[in-house]
């Protein structure tokens, strides 16, 4: 019961921001987490490439938690329960974080093929027997993240299989596999798994604004937030009541994750791998109050930046904006994050296998 409250506590604090390959790293959790985040969970990692002789850095690198980080949940895909296992022994060891997530809902082929992801839906057993092994291995609580099903619902089967082999909560995505991201979200269909299960379920799916929030909420779910938080990170203070940031404030927290994900990962060229949330963010700040902007071409030279000397130079440009302005006179908790040290990268030696 104790691996469940450590969910149960926290689900009532806020939204979490869901598991995005690409998107989920250490400079955006540290982001959400500052807007009030129940928690964060990690781009999903392959358990068999961290516990193959030859190691993978890429993995360590993901699962890794920013310095300070305290409600760091790694997301691990499997099919093999031994993998799994060994997986979340090294990374207790590596990395000590507050919970595991299991993936059951990713739909990419590279995923599937190799039996895990969605593809697990199709096997409650297999999927309860590798959750019931990253449980025993584990000293902190694991989760599921689920999707309704591959092409039809299953879900209650499937979350009634975890919850039996120990997960502590839940997520589901209200849609199935084939349907990806198209259509609406199911949360009716989510509702009726958190009623199937004695454990905190989260709906994930569609949830852009309070109003989504409210009506997940008033369901009585928890809610999980994805594609919604890419590019404006301050949902999370806005579903807790905050005003809706202005462009200033919108380029304070574009500055901060530019220079936090420059230090976290190096490299001659660091923003390339932040392209994604720079086109979000640049559709923020055209959509922000004030003088029309071009957004078109804010967008197209925000997506070709490699440096934050590029960057710094688009903004200019593009949106009028300068990165070096005074931001003393923005409220909490926009000022406070202009103001926060920079990340420190991860220790390399937890970038390879213990």
């Amino acid at each position: 019961m104790h691996q469940r409250a450590w969910f149960a506590d926290r689900v009532r604090e806020g939204a979490v921001l869901a598991p995005m390959a690409g998107f989920s790293d250490a400079p955006f959790r540290r982001l959400a987490h500052h807007f009030g985040a129940a928690w964060a969970v990690s781009e999903m990692v392959s358990a068999k490439a961290l516990t193959l002789p030859a190691h993978d850095p890429a993995g360590w690198r993901i699962s890794a938690p920013y310095p300070g980080e305290a409600r760091a949940v790694v997301q691990l895909f499997a099919a093999e329960p031994e993998l799994a296992a060994r997986a979340v022994e090294q990374l207790e060891r590596a990395h000590q974080p507050a919970a595991f997530d299991l993936n059951l809902g990713c739909p990419v082929r590279k995923v599937i093929n190799r039996g895990c992801g969605s593809e697990l839906l199709r096997e409650p057993g297999r999927a309860a027997s590798v959750l019931a092994a990253m449980v025993a291995a584990a000293h902190v609580p694991v989760s599921a993240k689920l999707r309704l099903g591959v092409d039809r619902d299953v879900a209650i089967e499937v979350a009634q299989a975890l919850v039996e082999a120990g997960a502590a909560a839940l997520a589901v995505h209200g849609r199935t596999a084939h349907q990806g991201y198209d259509g609406h979200a199911d949360w009716d269909a989510i509702a009726r798994v958190a009623a199937a299960v004695p454990v905190p379920v989260l709906g994930s799916g569609d949830v852009v604004d309070v109003s989504g929030y409210e009506r997940a909420k008033a369901a009585g779910l928890g809610v999980m937030v994805a594609r919604g938080a890419i590019g404006r990170p301050w949902l999370f203070a806005q579903l807790r009541g905050a005003e809706a940031p202005d462009r200033d404030a919108i380029v304070a927290v574009l500055w901060r994750h530019a220079r936090d994900h420059t230090a976290w990962y190096g490299g001659p060229q660091p923003l390339r791998r932040l392209r994604g949330h720079l086109a979000a963010y640049a559709a923020a700040l055209a959509a922000a109050p004030g003088p029309r902007l071009a957004t078109e071409a804010l967008r197209a030279a925000v997506v070709r930046v490699d440096t934050l000397d590029d960057l710094r130079a688009a903004l200019l440009h593009h949106a009028r904006a300068s990165v070096d302005r005074d931001l003393e006179r923005l409220a909490e908790p926009w000022c406070d994050l202009a103001a926060a040290p920079l990340l420190t990268p991860p220790d390399e030696r937890h970038l390879r296998a213990p």
